[in-house]
């Protein structure tokens, strides 16, 4: 009797260690990739070319580096496996990012703490927020539930501050 060839997905040896190693790279390089970029060259390039056009170009860069990365760490989440999903996961973890760090800045300058005077902390949110996102899309279920749930405590959590205050 032949035997049957099923195509099934590889397996991967440890999707928790790899969806963390993902959300940490990811998250790091977020973080860093605005060190320096408000004062400097950077200015006065942005004085030359435009605003807008230099706002563009770093979201096309971020982007292009988050798709990078995704297929450099591809095996932590299903959605980086391959192209085509890696560019809806680019996405994702950009505007998914950018929300939650928006919101986090927000709420967090409602209850007094300013972010811009601590440029550092600010950064780093940019990062945790790409980090919880690329998290709540990875390959391992206990990582999944641990970022929505971060994600969902943080919003909440804040919201409900910012209705008491």
């Amino acid at each position: 009797m032949a035997e049957r060839s099923t195509s099934t997905a590889p397996q991967v040896v440890n999707s928790g260690r790899l969806a963390v190693g993902q959300m940490v790279v990811v998250g790091t390089t977020a973080a860093l990739f605005l060190r320096d970029t408000t004062n400097g060259g950077w200015v006065m390039l942005a004085f030359l070319v435009g605003v807008h056009a230099m706002l563009l170009a770093g979201v096309a860069a971020l982007l292009a580096v988050t798709y990078l990365l995704g297929t450099l760490t591809r095996h932590g989440s299903r959605l980086t496996e391959r192209p085509g999903p890696r560019f809806g996961w680019t996405l994702l973890v950009g505007v998914g990012g950018a929300a939650l760090v928006r919101y986090g800045r927000t709420a967090l300058g409602d209850l007094g703490f300013d972010p811009d005077r601590h440029t550092e902390v600010g950064r780093w949110l940019l990062g945790l927020g790409a980090a919880l996102v690329v998290g709540a899309f990875s390959r391992s279920r206990p990582v999944r539930i641990a970022s929505a749930a971060l994600i969902a405590v943080f919003v909440v959590g804040t919201a409900a501050l910012r209705a008491l205050g």
